[in-house]
């Protein structure tokens, strides 16, 4: 049984991978599944995530601008298990960052696991995501329990190539949706208040 299989984000055709992501708030979606439907977007996905945010013993996630989670995404066979970390934040004015993803079997053991590893629970964050694609961007409308509404968009580049071409296409994108201002480098977890 394969218990592990590595993420596109890590690695395609064995070249490291980050993601290019920002995101804004949103007072509603409406507006916004207009324009995705008037540019061509293609509705992908609709999932219920709940996410489990984990501190590592010997350095405070919070300071060093990392995280680490196991994402729960109920499906028609049961569930997705992904266990993903991030590195830091890689520029002034987006979420761009290095992202390494695993598929899991068991939230259980993965969470012992890490447990006895000295990593504990820091937050959990439940979200409904209605997903979109167009071109090569992800477009994912969020609706973030006890946080709010957001749009975010992600592409993918090449670790340690210039990723400014894709974050451009990301803001253009957002000026298709009619989306200028309300900008977002926070992650959900510091809109919560939550420090891990």
């Amino acid at each position: 049984m394969n218990l592990i299989q590595f993420s596109c984000l890590e690695e395609l055709e064995g070249k490291k991978m980050i993601e290019v992501e920002v995101k804004a708030h949103a007072n509603d979606f409406n507006d916004v599944k207009v324009k995705l439907n008037e540019i061509g977007a293609e509705r992908t996905g609709l999932e219920h995530q709940k996410d489990v945010y984990f501190n590592a013993p010997d350095r405070d996630f919070a300071e060093t601008d990392e995280a680490l989670r196991i994402r729960e995404i109920p499906d028609e066979s049961g569930k997705r298990i992904i266990l993903t970390y991030k590195g830091a934040k890689m520029d002034e004015v987006s979420k761009t960052r290095k992202e390494i993803e695993v598929d899991v079997s068991d939230t259980e053991n993965m969470t012992a696991i890490l447990e006895n590893l000295g990593f504990r629970a820091a937050a959990r964050v439940e979200k409904k995501r209605v997903i979109y694609t167009f071109n090569e961007a992800v477009i994912s409308l969020d609706e973030v329990l006890n946080v709010g509404k957001f749009v975010e968009i992600e592409m993918e580049a090449q670790e340690g190539e210039d990723f400014s071409h894709a974050r451009d296409e990301i803001f253009d994108l957002f000026k298709k949706l009619g989306i200028e201002d309300g900008f977002e480098r926070r992650s959900y977890l510091e809109l919560m208040g939550v420090h891990q």
